[in-house]
């Protein structure tokens, strides 16, 4: 299978047709947020979309294996949450019981386009969500090529470990060719004066 993505053709699909489950997250102040260890994902562009740890179970709608779109804030910043997480209702949670993480990665990179269309002012809202398209790689059959997403991002995933491989091995051996340090077991030590090592100077007392 030929992994450029210049040769594919490409057609656009109805949001709703590819993730047919799109659900906003729901609304926690700041101050209800209760310690704990769930990733709470709201709209930052940063860190995955994770803005905070909450131990909160009521009151809010936890989502897992989907991609998290923020709709305000950094509009538009697409990410995959293979974790369970508390959605924020300035997310919305894109999801198809049929997808791996594999074809996830590959259209959270395509879903953040929409970004272009959008800005802090003109939000992704429900009725706007569901009347987006998606432009996506197409088989034979004009249906989206799923099996080629898949194969891609695993083709990238593997040249990125193989880059990290490469430059590990390579430190590894440059590293052989360093003096190795002496164990303090092994030093000699012996007594030297403090201001022979340092310049001293004594302080002032502050008087009331």
């Amino acid at each position: 299978m030929e992994m450029n993505l210049k040769n594919k053709e490409w057609r656009e699909f109805d949001f709703k047709e590819i993730f047919p489950e799109i659900q906003r997250g729901k609304r926690l102040r700041k101050a209800d947020h209760k310690k704990g260890n769930v990733p709470y994902v709201s709209s930052t562009a940063a860190n995955n979309g994770v803005d905070n740890y909450v131990g909160n179970e009521e009151g809010v709608r936890i989502f897992s294996n989907c991609l998290s779109l923020a709709n305000s804030g950094s509009v538009g910043a697409c990410f995959y949450q293979p974790f369970e997480f508390v959605a924020s209702d300035h997310v919305t949670r894109l999801e198809n019981p049929d997808f791996n993480k594999y074809i996830y990665l590959f259209l959270a990179s395509v879903v953040s386009r929409i970004s272009e269309k959008y800005s802090f002012n003109r939000e992704i809202n429900d009725t706007r969500i569901k009347k987006e398209k998606i432009l996506l790689p197409i088989n034979e059959k004009s249906e989206p090529d799923f099996d080629f997403m898949e194969a891609f991002i695993k083709l990238k995933e593997q040249e990125k470990n193989q880059a990290y491989y490469n430059f590990i091995n390579k430190r590894v051996k440059s590293l052989k060719k360093s003096k190795a340090v002496e164990p303090l077991s092994e030093k000699e030590f012996g007594e030297f004066r403090l201001q022979d090592l340092f310049d001293t100077k004594k302080g002032n007392q502050n008087k009331m």
